[in-house]
């Protein structure tokens, strides 16, 4: 499809707009589109890369990705929060950025600071244990918690993650504690664990899965209500009763007040890449599960994350 015919779909999901912004949306894209990741590069990054060569062949959109890594994606995200609600700014970041980093950082911007756009990637977390430890199925994780407050020491990729609260509402869900040895990313928790340094850590499929895969540790559960169709032997939660769902959206947002026919040709377009099948095989063999969500939808979700999240928080702080 070119330029032209992009106009031509992308007008069928476009809302009413005036005269000026129909030139625009007609025109729209004719420079390069920046896209701000709030997190260091080698992370989120990739799960957009891959997207770069559909768009610019089929609908002549290239991306500019720069990461601005800060306060747990509080900079990148503010940084999109100020910039010209044009269409030539966005800003693809887990939810956490805009659910759980605003509880820590009152000034944090949030998610109705943007005009979401859709949801491209939903990263579960899978809880691994150290090879030797007695702990080697679900069963035996939750009976050691619910025995022994305190005693497991598990590893996540920072306070306030997702993987941090994941772990904890697990812990009360069961009535019991855990204590938790926060890193500076999954990668770096995931060699205190080889070494024998923690019992457990909680981290995503494709950081945790080849050490899995590689005999060096143990796969326990996934915290979520469903498996993980990219590692279909690891029991969820809910195969042992636990109603625990905790999962990371990685979306793209445009700022407030972004008209909407360029959010649309975005969404149309985005949406379309996402379907390519070469997309998708790069992120099944990245164990990284491609789950598109309308504007709506994610929204939803944000708003439930951020509702969820609240009583745990304020629970961890005292």
């Amino acid at each position: 499809m070119k330029r032209r015919n992009f106009a031509i779909a992308a007008a069928s999901v476009a809302l009413p707009f005036s005269g000026r912004e129909t030139l625009a949306a007609d025109e729209f894209p004719v420079r390069p589109i920046q896209v701000i990741v709030p997190y260091a590069a080698g992370g989120a990054d990739t799960y957009i890369r891959p997207l770069q060569p559909f768009l610019e062949k089929k609908y002549g959109i290239r991306l500019v990705i720069e990461s601005v890594v800060g306060a747990g994606g509080t900079v990148g995200s503010g940084r999109v929060k100020r910039s010209a609600p044009d269409g030539y700014t966005l800003l693809f970041c887990g939810s956490g950025a805009l659910t759980i980093a605003p509880r820590l950082q009152p000034a944090a911007p949030v998610a109705a600071d943007f005009a979401p756009l859709m949801n491209l990637i939903t990263i579960p977390y899978i809880i691994a244990t150290k090879k030797d430890s007695p702990i080697r199925d679900l069963h035996a994780l939750v009976d050691f918690i619910k025995s022994r407050p305190g005693a497991l020491n598990y590893g996540s990729p920072g306070i306030g993650s997702a993987p941090h609260l994941g772990m904890e509402a697990l812990a009360r869900s069961l009535g019991s504690s855990v204590t938790h040895v926060p890193f500076t990313g999954i990668a770096t928790a995931l060699q205190a664990l080889l070494g024998a340094h923690l019992d457990a850590v909680i981290g995503a499929p494709g950081n945790v899965m080849p050490q899995v895969e590689a005999g060096a540790i143990n796969a326990i559960a996934v915290v979520s209500k469903s498996r993980f169709p990219l590692a279909p032997n690891v029991p969820a939660l809910s195969d042992v009763g636990i109603d625990l769902d905790v999962s990371t959206h990685f979306a793209f947002y445009a700022p407030k007040g972004t008209p909407s026919a360029m959010t649309n040709k975005l969404t149309l377009a985005f949406s379309d890449a996402a379907a390519d099948p070469a997309y998708r095989q790069s992120m099944d063999a990245a164990r990284t599960r491609v789950e598109v969500l309308a504007a709506d939808s994610l929204a939803r979700v944000l708003a439930e994350e951020y509702a969820r999240f609240g009583p745990l928080m304020s629970a961890i702080k005292n």
